[in-house]
């Protein structure tokens, strides 16, 4: 299945390409493993513009077409 991936922050450095392909049935969790993201990186992520909770990740079915953005954690003062 096709994703359009939206990277932010210093996240880019790993994943910099607007789409990406993976197997049917793939998870959230996979997906970021698929892009090279290191979890402990990332921050927020949504699909179609909905948060994912980091509990959640590993069992949230990606869907062809979904629009996966992944955000690294805000940080500063």
């Amino acid at each position: 299945m096709r994703l359009q991936v939206k990277v932010t922050g210093h996240l880019v450095d790993y994943f910099a390409d607007s789409e990406t392909l993976l197997p049917d049935g793939a998870t959230v969790e996979e997906a970021l493993s698929g892009l090279g993201i290191p979890t402990d990186q990332v921050g927020l992520v949504s699909v179609n513009g909905v948060a994912v909770n980091k509990s959640v990740r590993g069992s949230r079915l990606l869907s062809d077409g979904d629009s996966l953005m992944v955000m690294a954690p805000l940080t500063g003062g």
